[in-house]
């Protein structure tokens, strides 16, 4: 006789999550508290991503932030401040609206005022001892 077989089908997905990182490019800063001084700072966002089949399908979680390009330093903004400052590439910084999050990775000599990396004893410019 004739065998009828019948075969079930079944859906293999494959869903998860990766975090990015998306950058804005410089904005002035009136006065940034890390270097006691006005200067560009990179703007950039973080975010995670919820994606399917490795596509991502839509971000949440994001947060915003603006790099010390002299001193490495970090502070995190208000996701409104985010947004006008990545919307409008002519705008800049309120530096009432930055909260530090990582402090510096360099020091200023106190003798010849120079940037030097943060785990220097001596600085390469004057030879003084730093604290």
């Amino acid at each position: 006789g004739n065998a009828t077989r019948e075969s079930g089908g079944f859906m293999f997905l494959i869903f998860g999550t990766t975090q990015g990182k998306k950058s804005f490019g410089l904005r002035f800063c009136r006065y940034l508290a890390c270097c006691a001084q006005g200067g560009n700072m990179e703007v950039f966002c973080t975010y995670t991503a919820f994606t399917l089949f490795f596509l991502p399908l839509f971000r949440f979680g994001k947060r915003y932030f603006a790099a010390c390009p002299q001193c490495g330093a970090v502070y995190e903004m208000s996701v409104e401040e985010g947004r006008r400052l990545s919307r409008d590439p002519s705008a800049q910084i309120d530096p009432n609206n930055l909260f530090i999050v990582q402090n510096s990775y360099k020091k200023t000599c106190p003798s010849c005022k120079s940037s030097v990396n943060g785990d220097c004893l001596y600085c390469p410019y004057c030879g003084i001892r730093l604290r």
